[in-house]
């Protein structure tokens, strides 16, 4: 073979194990965001004192409208959400 084709196939070589790095560290970062995005949410879930029957029916309330925390509160014989709960989930 020519030498000009030699160090192309090297070149290729190299930078296709490169992008194998590249590929690693991505998808180490985007399970990092991912983890930190779980945390940051189970942190409001917890900050706000939710129960997890009051965050099912605020996700089911959220696809479809607004979400409205007042409503949850008013329907919900557990516990009243306080002002500064609500706060939390107005979009």
């Amino acid at each position: 073979m020519s030498e000009k084709l030699d160090k192309l196939r090297a070149t290729l070589k190299k930078e296709q194990e490169r992008r194998i790095k590249l590929n690693n560290r991505i998808a180490v970062l985007e399970r990092r965001i991912q983890e930190e995005e779980a945390a940051e949410v189970s942190s409001m879930v917890r900050t706000a004192n939710v129960t997890p029957e009051q965050l099912a029916a605020l996700l089911r309330q959220s696809a479809n409208t607004t979400p409205n925390p007042a409503a949850l509160a008013a329907g919900s014989s557990s516990s009243r959400w306080s002002a500064s709960r609500e706060r939390l989930f107005i979009w």
